[in-house]
């Protein structure tokens, strides 16, 4: 009818193989640091993706889309009796949107790279009786970045993440 119309289907056989790791170190139980208490974490992943089989031409040997290479998340909590503050650090490596490994978008922002991104959170909260008040700042360097791309609703095209942003929570325990 003259009409363009959009098919989803399988591209074919992929294989996808990484190392995922978890390291939690609580560093105040190694070093005597009297009320003092320090926590460090790792969590990072590596993994290797592509499609070994495709009926489609110049899909065989690909990344599988929406799969980073590297994605590492890591943090440090101190904490002084009752306050307690984080740092969290995250980096998530590029990743394709589509099998053919398009590099820059299509007219419609559809397919494209997903670039890498580094995010910096900070977050705090002090406890006292049955009261707890959280606040934190998110994306601190204000980076501007994307994970994301529709294809409907708002876009087409990126949906970029927030910029730098807070937030403040009051807790009471009844």
């Amino acid at each position: 009818d003259g009409n363009v119309k959009s098919e989803r289907t399988n591209v074919g056989d992929a294989i996808i193989f990484g190392l995922e790791s978890f390291i939690f170190c609580d560093i105040s139980k190694l070093i005597n640091l009297g009320k003092f208490q320090i926590n460090s974490y790792i969590n990072s992943s590596i993994i290797n993706s592509s499609y070994i089989r495709s009926k489609e031409n110049g899909i065989t040997g690909n990344n599988v889309e929406f799969v980073p290479k590297y994605n590492t998340k890591v943090g440090l909590s101190l904490a002084y009796q009752k306050l307690v503050c984080q740092i969290h650090f995250s980096h998530v490596a590029k990743q394709y949107t589509d099998a053919t490994n398009a590099y820059d978008n299509d007219l419609g922002g559809i397919i494209g790279l997903i670039p890498s991104y580094n995010i910096l959170d900070i977050s705090s909260n002090y406890s006292f009786k049955r009261y707890k008040i959280e606040f934190g700042v998110n994306n601190i360097l204000n980076k501007k970045y994307f994970t994301r791309r529709a294809t409907g609703y708002p876009g087409p095209g990126i949906i970029p993440d927030p910029v730098i942003n807070g937030y403040v929570t009051f807790e009471i325990k009844i």
